[in-house]
């Protein structure tokens, strides 16, 4: 399984638009599992679809089943550096922890409420440091 991701942007906006494609025999794997398989990415600095800035959030991608013919989605940030960890999360654990998840799980191990995936953001970047009081 793997994810293909396409960088645009505007004036005001950082996007990322991915693709999730699973490979071989994951497609059957999955279908066989009994229930719906959810990636859940922490993430800061997005825009929601109502035009809301949000410091920190959890995205909750479909990774089976999903609406339409492929497994298409869209973020929209604020901050490229935001969007950059978001890229290689996704990457990272469509490519190994849902992978490795998925081959580890039985058939019809999946509920009916589904399985939910979580990964956090990784390395943030550090806080300024505050002001010392300066002795005189």
């Amino acid at each position: 399984m793997r994810a293909e991701a396409i960088l645009t942007h505007d004036v005001h906006n950082f996007y990322i638009r991915w693709e999730i494609i699973p490979e071989g025999r994951e497609r059957a794997m999955l279908a066989a599992l009994g229930g719906p398989v959810f990636l859940e990415l922490e993430t800061s600095c997005v825009i929601d679809q109502s035009g809301n800035r949000h410091e920190t959030t959890k995205t909750k991608l479909p990774i089976w089943p999903f609406p339409g013919s492929n497994n298409r989605g869209q973020a929209r940030f604020y901050d490229t550096d935001s969007r950059r960890r978001f890229w290689v999360n996704l990457q990272d654990a469509v490519g190994t922890t849902v992978v490795d998840w998925l081959f580890e799980a039985r058939p019809g191990s999946v509920g009916a409420d589904g399985k939910i995936i979580a990964v956090a953001e990784g390395v943030r970047p550090a806080a300024p440091a505050a002001p010392t009081p300066s002795a005189s």
